[in-house]
């Protein structure tokens, strides 16, 4: 057979087959390639999914409330600690108006604590305040017309023997006139959040000078942590000029771990005590503090405030704020798997009462198929303490198998960031 020109165009592949054969190769190959891409893409990490985490729990102080109109109590270092009982209205404070009057002064014009402060000299004005507090049977410090005394003199005797005078001739020093101590006395009470706390005067012999027991129990709290007010608070004396050694008002400075306090009477009223203690539990040192208002005799208010106090020191104690074992957070894979991320131990806590701080957790995401390890930590916080335990997953996250990964080709393609 002879072939000719004409022959073999006839036996040649129609272009058209040759382009189909080609783009059938070109989509096999593509094909393969992105099987191999679908069936090999690394999974990204998975993040963490927070599980709400329960308020703990605790029982509440067992607490014994004294027979009284109003009552309260906190605790130092432990916020949300402080409760009260009876009465929720503003009473007369009677003498412990002076912790008020030294507040408001030392915040305007601090002490240091090895320094007696600044000194003072007394004039006709700080005399009449003298005469004014004997007509009203006050307890005094005598004075006279240029003694020089320090700013802790006045502190002294104002809340160690509750000289009236002292009261008031600290307060007009400190803000050049009483009207202006009584202006800076309102500002103190809005900007330290005592709405019911309100001076007439500086020692409170005016009945109008008035609290709470809810704004009492802040302020005694204020009061201790300063190392001047609560020195002064736990004197047992003051040496007084012309009148010598002055015992502390407050007769049961020294029993039941009381080691401070303040007292107040006013005849319209009754006995006020403010008292603060402090006890060695569990190899700790804690401080409360206590306000009974409104008894009539001095033994009767003496007894209710030690009962308060005696009865709180049972109420410390650990508490758990997460348990070990608790689920913080999951991880949920679009192709089904879950893990969950829990807690490695309790987080243990010392607190008071039904005061238990909330926890918090922080984890981070985790890579698919890697073992099972710490992926963050929580904790709970306790005054400046921060008390932490890691959190691990529970077991490996498993990766998609290739059946899910071939039935979600567009989704696994954007792992590469394609899309």
């Amino acid at each position: 057979m002879t072939v000719t020109a004409a022959t073999q165009r006839s036996r040649r592949t129609p272009w058209g087959v040759v382009l189909l054969r080609s783009l059938v190769v070109l989509g096999l190959a593509v094909a393969v390639v992105l099987a191999t891409a679908v069936a090999f893409a690394p999974a990204p990490p998975v993040e963490a999914t927070a599980v709400p985490i329960a308020e703990p729990e605790a029982a509440a102080a067992s607490v014994e409330w004294p027979d009284s109109r109003s009552a309260g109590y906190g605790v130092v270092g432990v916020d949300g600690s402080a409760r009260t009982s009876g009465s929720t209205d503003a009473h007369p404070m009677a003498s412990v108006t002076k912790l008020v009057t030294v507040l408001v002064v030392l915040e305007r014009h601090p002490i240091a604590p090895d320094s007696w402060g600044a000194d003072i000299t007394l004039d006709s004005a700080d005399v009449d305040a003298l005469g004014a507090a004997i007509a009203d049977n006050a307890p005094i410090a005598p004075v006279y017309d240029g003694m020089v005394v320090t700013q802790r003199d006045l502190v002294e005797w104002a809340l160690v023997d509750s000289a009236a005078n002292a009261a008031w001739s600290l307060a007009r020093w400190g803000f050049g006139s009483i009207d202006g101590f009584l202006a800076a006395a309102d500002d103190f009470a809005a900007r330290h959040g005592l709405p019911q706390t309100d001076l007439a005067d500086p020692s409170g012999l005016d009945a109008a000078s008035v609290s709470s027991a809810a704004d009492l129990v802040q302020i005694g709290l204020m009061a201790v942590d300063d190392p001047v007010i609560l020195g002064t608070l736990q004197l047992e004396s003051v040496r007084i000029p012309g009148i010598g050694i002055a015992p502390n008002t407050n007769r049961i400075l020294g029993e039941g771990d009381i080691d401070g306090g303040k007292t107040g009477t006013l005849r319209v009223w009754g006995r006020n005590l403010f008292a603060t203690a402090v006890r060695t539990v569990d190899g700790e040192q804690r401080r409360v503090v206590a306000i009974v208002m409104g008894t009539i005799t001095a033994d009767g208010i003496d007894e209710q405030m030690l009962a308060l106090v005696e009865s709180l020191w049972d109420d410390f104690g650990e508490r758990v704020s997460l348990p070990e074992g608790t689920v913080v957070a999951e991880y949920r894979a679009p192709w089904g798997e879950t893990v969950e991320a829990t807690t490695t131990a309790d987080i243990a806590v010392d607190s008071f009462g039904d005061i238990v701080p909330s926890a918090s957790a922080e984890v981070r995401s985790v890579q698919p198929d890697a073992p099972r390890g710490e992926v963050g930590e929580a904790w709970a916080v306790v005054g400046e303490e921060r008390i932490a335990v890691p959190v691990r997953t529970g077991g490996m996250l498993p990766g998609p198998d290739v059946q899910w990964r071939l039935a979600n080709p567009v989704e696994v393609l954007g792992w590469y960031g394609l899309w």
